[in-house]
């Protein structure tokens, strides 16, 4: 009868949305952009956006992918992504990634591209506007590109190595478990055989007009879009995109693009999976049902109803992961478009290893409870709140949008047809649909979603839990129970206590001080507390906070740093004063303030943010942490359970055992270090972390506070007398502590080996030392280094020897416990090419060493930085960091000022002598190898190291 009346209802209230929305109305597309079609059939987006100012978004969409590869080219699509970068007919071989970098550009952040099953894109981020030849490049560098990529036969061979090395890299166990399930997933389509980085034995061997061909077929421009958005003049940029890219011949007789569909099916599919280097289990639930392809307005609306259903049950799974037993590691449920062709319900569950029947007995339980039960207007109510607030945020900040976060919504209207009326349209469209969406109407999409056909579950796992893994017919007989299970209704506990219960008497602000050159105010109280604000208009709707104290978990003996390691986490599980976690989230609904406690090494802390209209809330939730913290049993042992869970069977994964192994070995073994364990976990106690969180963040008056974002000062002094001013007076007066954890002396050589799937090497290199933190320009030499090198190994490591996908370089500085730098280098390869890379890796130091730098990876350095500094300018994070930082390690304001300076006047003399200094006798290599090459490898170390 219930089903029945809900029935009648959405009749009724179809034919009410239907007199207020026209069938097939189109969405508009945003009067901000230029949209089109040019002759040869090329779509383009053009929207002028100064944010950031003289920046440009330039994109190149291809409607092709993987799915699109005949079954000589499986991986191929992926390929051809990769030979854009490896010469086209205005670029020599690697010149556009060099010409690029000599712009400031750099290869990954802001040079890249990405394939996946229906489509191909390449990235320009960030590109100066300031210099049209620079803007003609840009364009220039897509026109090739979209129409002129060499696939000359040396080059393709040579892209085979790196290719090789990417899929080596990413060929870990959830791959390999989701390549097999996927044929299951998409089963009877080309999906559930052309997974993008392809067959490994193709990619090594296929002939050369196999690519070629792929490219002639797909890259045409009536398949082809290009994006352009940033601080241009859009007519002019019109005008240079008809010119140029109108030269692309139009394609005749061109290869029909099919759209692949998952064949439907009755029963439900089972995959189940497992791996040895598998270290958790997981289950997913997935409903498939054709994708929607008329997008009118209807189906705009249509999404703000599934948004507010996946935020009302991830809200009840969520409540679940804070139960004492939670039934998972971490859930999470929506309604998605999964592929192009393809939307799915899904659930999705990380559980402990063994309990995939469980968690699956859970996420069918949760659906059955909506399905049979529906949602509460309370819920609603808050997932309404929450919805409208995300918006009105978004709508307040609409004219301070980013250029990079504009391009997608073009690049989805492109593919699949996706609404892009621009967030203005947005915000007035669901201020109006909103109220009008009904529980009923929401309520009726359990049974829409949750189908017998086109249902398949997945569970995967630990190959050495194999024997405990349920058979297909113990999953499809518990799937078959849920039709007979009693489940009760959800209850929505909601707590009518206020947030504060007792507001503080305000406190005094005994000084103020302005700074006019970094635009702070910084108000001293008579309880201690230093609060600095900076106001911003660089986001209308938008305050980021930090604080610190110094003292962190140094201060504590070895047996209480497993408590202070879950410290804060458990303290924000538990809630905040009288209110449980549950019902905090709840109170807060519609807010849009988060705050996050933090216990380092050295110091503790907050970090948080809000809305200026939410800012009362975020301070009192700063107050009440600092005054009445709460560490809830439940949310103690649930974070404790769940986190053996995780972890207790990383011993699988060969990646982690390493990580734990370099850890270890940089801190020379020291006991304040030690890898996590079930046993390390078993020795964290409630009791401590009540005591820790209670001491670090008890005294107020050792906290300083900085605010910056769009700040009326006069208006918020009022707000921090009362919730910073109100603060009690402690004064502990602490410091942190120097316990002598240091990386080792001199060089060191480890070998960890480890069984494997697929044989891999990971080489870890640290050079470390100490130095003068307080000098600008070492952290300034000491970083370029570290960016020069980077630029090196992509041209000799990547692409000269295509002996790995990518070398990470990166430089840490730290002036606590003591000043120290440490020089970090990592990459995946061959086992076989071991020995050969790090000789790379020593040589381009050697040459630093001995002859500094070449004059164009200085160049394109100090461009990157100039470009990068300029771009912080106007970003909230940046000045955050920064006042933070001029405290926190009592640096000079001026080093703002002498920075531009400072990076223009870098030169191959200072990096070269500063490379002999920072390149010294302190260096730990460390290699991860396969068991089978034990005797190849110097050092071996044991399994149980």
């Amino acid at each position: 009868m219930k089903k029945l009346s809900l029935l009648f209802l959405a009749v009724v209230f179809s034919a009410v949305v239907f007199a207020q929305i026209e069938d097939n109305q189109a969405v508009p597309i945003n009067p901000k952009v230029l949209y089109g079609t040019l002759d040869n059939g090329m779509t383009y987006y053009i929207q002028e956006n100064a944010k950031p100012i003289d920046r440009a978004e330039f994109y190149l969409v291809v409607d092709a992918g993987a799915i699109c590869e005949d079954p000589d080219q499986n991986g191929l699509a992926h390929f051809c992504e990769h030979m854009a970068f490896n010469g086209t007919e205005h670029f020599a071989k690697h010149d556009i990634i060099q010409y690029l970098q000599s712009i400031g550009m750099k290869f990954g952040p802001e040079i890249n591209a990405f394939t996946s099953h229906d489509v191909t894109a390449y990235m320009l981020q960030k590109v100066p506007t300031n210099s049209e030849s620079t803007v003609d490049s840009a364009l220039l560098v897509l026109y090739d590109w979209a129409s002129a990529v060499s696939y000359e036969d040396e080059e393709i061979d040579s892209e085979r190595g790196v290719i090789h090395e990417e899929w080596r890299t990413g060929n870990g166990a959830d791959k390999r478990m989701s390549k097999n399930y996927q044929k299951k997933l998409f089963q009877g389509s080309k999906y559930a055989k052309h997974d993008v980085i392809g067959d490994i034995n193709i990619v090594d061997n296929f002939e050369y007009d196999v690519i070629r061909r792929f490219f002639n077929d797909w890259y045409r421009p009536d398949l082809q879009a290009v994006i352009a958005i940033g601080d241009f003049d859009k007519e002019e940029m019109l005008k240079k995109i008809k010119d140029l890219y109108g030269q692309i011949p139009k394609r005749e007789n061109p290869r029909e693009r099919i759209e692949e569909y998952i064949p439907e099916h009755k029963e439900t599919l089972v995959a189940l999976e497992t791996d040895p280097e598998a270290q958790y289990s997981m289950v997913q639930l997935y409903y498939k049902h054709k994708a929607e392809k008329q997008k009118d307005k209807n189906y705009y609306r249509q999404g703000i109803v599934e948004a507010l259903y996946n935020q009302m049950l991830n809200a009840r799974l969520g409540e679940l992961l804070l139960s004492e037993n939670p039934p998972f590691i971490y859930s999470y449920s929506a309604y998605t478009s999964y592929l192009r062709t393809m939307d799915a319900y899904i659930g999705f569950a990380v559980c402990k290893n063994g309990g995939q029947m469980d968690a699956l007995d859970v996420l069918l339980t949760e659906n059955k409870r909506v399905s049979e039960y529906g949602f509460l207007s309370t819920e609603l109510e808050r997932a309404k709140k929450e919805y409208m607030a995300n918006l009105e945020q978004s709508y307040k900040d609409r004219d301070n949008q980013e250029s990079g976060t504009l391009v997608w919504n073009y690049f989805s209207h492109f593919l699949e047809n996706e609404p892009a009326p621009g967030v203005s349209y947005e915000y007035e469209f669901v201020k109006k649909a909103l109220p009008e969406i009904s529980l009923d109407e929401i309520n009726l999409l359990a049974d829409e979603w949750i189908t017998d056909e086109n249902r398949v579950v997945v569970m995967t796992g630990p190959e050495q839990y194999k024997a405990e893994m349920p058979t297909e017919a113990q999953v499809l007989a518990l799937v078959a129970e849920m039709e007979n299970k009693k489940v009760t209704p959800y209850i929505d506990n909601v707590s009518d206590k206020p947030l504060v219960e007792n507001v503080p008497e305000k406190g005094k602000i005994i000084a103020e001080e302005k700074n006019e050159k970094l635009g702070t105010t910084t108000l001293t109280f008579e309880n201690g507390v230093k609060v600095v604000l900076k106001s911003t208009d660089f986001k209308d709707d938008e305050i980021l906070m930090t604080a610190y104290s110094m003292g962190g978990i140094s201060l504590y003996p070895e047996k209480y740093i497993p408590s202070a390691n879950f410290c804060t986490q458990v303290v924000t599980s538990s809630g905040i004063g009288s209110i449980d976690q549950i019902s905090l989230d709840k109170k807060l609904a519609g807010k849009v303030a988060s705050i996050y406690p933090y216990l380092g090494n050295v110091s503790e802390g907050f970090s948080g943010s809000c809305t200026p209209k939410d800012l009362e809330t975020l301070l009192k939730l700063n107050y009440l942490y600092l005054t009445a913290p709460r560490v809830d049993g439940a949310a103690f042992s649930s974070a404790i359970k769940r986190t053996k869970a995780i972890i207790a069977d990383k011993a699988n994964n060969p990646g982690s055992v390493f990580q734990d192994s370099v850890s270890v070995v940089m801190a020379d073994y020291s006991p304040r270090v030690k890898p996590l364990s079930v046993e390390l976990i078993d020795e964290a106690k409630k009791n401590q972390i009540d005591f820790i969180f209670k001491e670090r963040f008890g005294d107020p008056s050792s906290f300083t506070y900085y605010f910056v974002g769009n700040i009326n000062i006069e208006e918020t002094k009022s707000l921090m007398e009362t919730w910073i001013g109100g603060l009690p007076n402690v004064e502990h007066n602490e410091t942190f502590a120097d316990n002598n954890v240091r990386p080792p002396k001199g060089k060191v050589r480890k070998t960890v080996t480890r069984d494997m799937e697929v044989p891999k090497a990971t080489v870890y290199i640290s050079f470390s030392g100490e130095f003068d933190y307080n000098n600008p320009d070492d952290r300034l030499l000491l970083s370029t280094l570290s960016d020069i090198l980077s630029v090196r190994y992509v041209e000799t490591v990547r692409e000269e020897e295509g002996g790995s996908y990518g070398v990470g370089v990166w430089p840490s500085m730290s002036a606590y416990p003591y000043s120290n730098y440490k020089m970090n280098m990592r990459f995946d390869c061959d086992p076989e090419s071991v020995d050969k890379l790090i000789g790379v890796i020593y040589r381009e130091i050697d040459i630093l060493k001995k002859d500094g730098p070449a004059a164009k990876d200085i160049n394109g350095v100090i461009e990157n930085k100039l470009k990068t500094f300029e771009e912080n300018q106007e970003k909230n994070r940046y000045w955050l960091n920064t006042l933070k930082n001029i405290d926190y390690y009592n640096r000079s304001a001026d080093e703002r000022d002498s920075y531009v300076e400072r990076v223009k006047n870098l030169d191959a003399k200072k990096l070269k002598k500063a490379a002999k200094r920072y390149f010294g006798k302190n260096v730990v290599e460390m290699v991860l190898m396969p068991s089978s090459m034990e005797n190849n490898v110097k050092n071996p170390v044991s399994n149980d190291n």
